[in-house]
């Protein structure tokens, strides 16, 4: 009876890994593309929101860009956003929340880290701006995800 036990718990697992990574929608193979060729667009500025697999235990995390929903991420995953430069404030509803305000300027490329850590007695996630060379393995490995414009 052990055994069987074991293996419901171990399939329930399995289901909700399986579950929260496909509630995470990919974008396009066409948006992927053009995402991956990093290019800067004239008079925008361009975010890209990246996650590596970080804590396994940590699913899905919603991110919003000035109080807008802009998506649901997960483990190795990234967003890419062209938006109006100024002053933008981004939070990923992690527990507790982190939050991260940015000056954008027109043609400019932002690459935001998202840092997951939850439990007791750990530092709490946060979002921090990095640069190209260090986002450039986990966007090769990682998924697009749709997210509005």
């Amino acid at each position: 009876m052990k055994m069987r036990s074991l293996l419901a718990a171990v399939g329930m697992i399995l289901a909700a890994f399986a579950v929260t990574a496909a509630a995470s929608e990919d974008a396009t193979p066409e948006a992927d593309a053009m995402a991956r060729l990093d290019q800067p667009v004239p008079g925008k500025a361009v975010i890209y929101l990246i996650r590596d697999f970080g804590d396994l235990w940590v699913g899905e995390v919603k991110v919003s860009l000035d109080g807008r929903d802009m998506g649901i991420t997960n483990r190795n995953t990234f967003m890419r956003w062209e938006i109006d430069p100024g002053e933008h404030t981004l939070v990923s509803f992690t527990s507790p929340p982190a939050a991260l305000a940015i000056k954008t300027e027109p043609g400019g490329m932002y690459y935001i880290w998202l840092d997951i850590t939850d439990g007791f007695m750990r530092a709490p996630s946060a979002l921090r701006v990095v640069d190209l060379t260090t986002t450039k393995a986990t966007v090769a490995t990682a998924r697009l995800l749709k997210s509005p414009q």
